[in-house]
């Protein structure tokens, strides 16, 4: 917990005091709920560059936004880290104050930028009959966009304003992971919106699975648009089940050492995210062909029905 004059003198140098590493810590633990977060992200971000530089790889637009948001998740957790403050008892007040703001703003993003991804692919579902994309308008595509970011900058702001007025409230926990606030009411926000959003997805995902039955003949199990499908409600499902069981956990039981089980089940989503969405085909064809290792990917097969390149989201 910060003091009025600690912070004010804090504030002029944001400088972190002098501290030692605390008994109570768990510091393996700790190092693997960093770690996770920084594999996840960093695997997730070589993923995005792989499919913006790349020619032959096509996603839509919203796929981008979903590895965006799952990237900036895991530098939101880690921000300790990278500013070598992560055992430190005390961080910087300016340092703590951030990431106690995007702690509790970026999960209910990603959530929001899973479940417009999902809405985006089940209205660019190919018609069952041609197997042609269907293209929605670009005030749909902004909406699936901006929407999520919209939620963030909300609960970033409320967040923010909320510590600045009673910068009592920010703390680093004894467990020792990333700081936050003591009210639980933020938690209780962020849990909210992530539980709203994932009834939501559960919809959308029960409408793509119908959709998925009734153009299963035409799409084919070999076909890059159903083996999509599958993936997002692989990663969606089990993030989903996951994150129910973490939440009643944590709620459950709240002392430190539950405290950081609970950190380290919500640490393998961002891993999930990039063996979900990085083990596609395309992908890993570019990453060979830069080795000259086997095969570069197959782009050529659709042009000759008029069509670009066909690509999963």
């Amino acid at each position: 917990m910060y003091s009025y004059t600690t912070i004010a003198t804090r504030q002029l140098n944001s400088m972190p005091l002098p501290s030692s590493v605390p008994s109570k810590l768990n510091v393996p633990v700790i190092r693997a709920f960093v770690a996770l977060n920084i594999i996840g992200g960093a695997g997730m971000l070589l993923v995005l560059l792989t499919a913006v530089m790349s020619r032959n790889i096509k996603r839509l637009s919203t796929w981008y936004s979903f590895c965006f948001s799952w990237i900036a998740l895991t530098i939101s957790y880690s921000l300790l880290t990278f500013a070598g403050q992560q055992l430190r008892p005390d961080p910087a007040y300016s340092l703590c104050f951030a990431q106690a703001a995007l702690v509790y703003s970026m999960p209910p993003t990603t959530a929001c930028t899973t479940l417009a991804l999902l809405v985006h692919i089940l209205l660019s579902f190919p018609d069952s009959e041609t197997d042609t994309p269907v293209r929605i308008n670009l005030a749909t595509t902004t909406l699936l966009l901006m929407g999520p970011y919209t939620v963030f900058l909300v609960i970033f702001t409320g967040v923010s304003l909320y510590v600045s007025r009673n910068p009592d409230t920010l703390q680093k926990p004894p467990k020792g992971t990333y700081c936050n606030s003591m009210d639980t009411a933020w938690l209780r926000v962020s849990a909210v919106v992530v539980a709203v959003v994932s009834v939501a997805i559960i919809v959308v995902q029960g409408q793509l699975a119908a959709r998925l039955y009734t153009s299963y003949r035409s799409l084919g199990r070999s076909s890059r648009s159903f083996m999509t499908i599958i993936r997002v409600a692989a990663f969606t499902l089990i993030g989903f089940v996951t994150l129910v069981i973490s939440m009643i956990f944590s709620v459950t039981r709240a002392d430190d050492d539950d405290g950081l089980a609970f950190d380290m089940i919500i640490s393998f989503f961002p891993l999930l995210a990039l063996l979900v969405f990085g083990s596609q085909k395309d992908i890993y064809n570019v990453w060979f062909s830069k080795f000259h290792i086997g095969s570069g990917p197959e782009i050529r097969d659709t042009v000759f029905f008029g069509r670009k390149p066909a690509s999963d989201p």
